[in-house]
């Protein structure tokens, strides 16, 4: 009888599991913070998943004068974004840190993980981790000869965050 209750007891934790996963996706679109950035994307194709796009973008790209991290980051390293949105609607990076900033109005907080820095030109490179987007099936010439888009992201107050289009 015990172990009738383990097994049952293991079950419902896995599918409650796997269904919490699901709700969370979605409900990143209820409660999530959409934010639009800058990228330029290029065509490549995947054989069991079908076209997609990989995306590059601006603000992972960090200059030495929006860097604030004041020991060495190693590869993979966390590091947050302080993105603020100008007149276009565009979100630009206005700090990255090791420390979690804390932004005020309309400032909102992207994790990353710092992939490299160059310290003679002071430039350093992190990953935000939505790098690949997968598109409609022979779509890719399209967005292949797109040099520049504008992607809209989701934030999510629990740190989730997914690409819901491009434009």
């Amino acid at each position: 009888m015990k172990k009738r209750w383990v097994f049952y007891t293991l079950v419902s934790l896995q599918v409650l599991f796997i269904v919490l996963m699901s709700v969370s996706y979605y409900a990143m679109d209820l409660w999530g913070k959409s934010i639009t950035l800058q990228t330029a994307p290029v065509d490549p194709r995947d054989p069991f998943y079908g076209d997609y796009v990989t995306l590059s973008y601006e603000i992972e790209e960090v200059p030495e004068d929006k860097w604030t991290a004041e020991t060495e980051v190693d590869r993979g390293e966390r590091v947050f974004l302080l993105l603020e949105e100008n007149e276009e609607g565009i979100h630009e990076l206005v700090e990255a840190s090791t420390l979690f900033p804390e932004p005020n109005g309309e400032q909102v907080v992207l994790t990353a993980k710092h992939n490299w820095s160059d310290p003679s030109t002071g430039q350093h490179r992190v990953e935000i981790g939505l790098n690949r987007y997968y598109i409609e099936e022979n779509t890719g010439l399209d967005w292949e000869e797109r040099r520049e888009g504008l992607v809209e992201i989701v934030l999510a107050p629990w740190k989730q965050k997914k690409i819901v289009s491009l434009k």
